[in-house]
């Protein structure tokens, strides 16, 4: 079975290797997520799972 990783903002999220990815035409650009870029990203996206976290369990109730 193939596990299709999550997107954000155009780029793949591999939380196993600790990197953001997006594919260009000629290259593949990584941007860790220890790095200044990464931890502004990183941010970003836990902000963004916190609030689909919270949609979900509004509609629960």
């Amino acid at each position: 079975m193939v596990n299709k990783l999550p997107e954000f903002e155009g780029y793949t999220v591999d939380v196993r290797l600790r990197q953001f990815r997006r594919v260009h035409q000629q290259s593949i650009e990584f941007i860790d997520f220890d790095s200044i870029e990464g931890e502004r990203i990183l941010s970003k996206y836990r902000k963004y799972l916190d609030s689909k976290g919270d949609t979900n369990k509004s509609n629960q109730s």
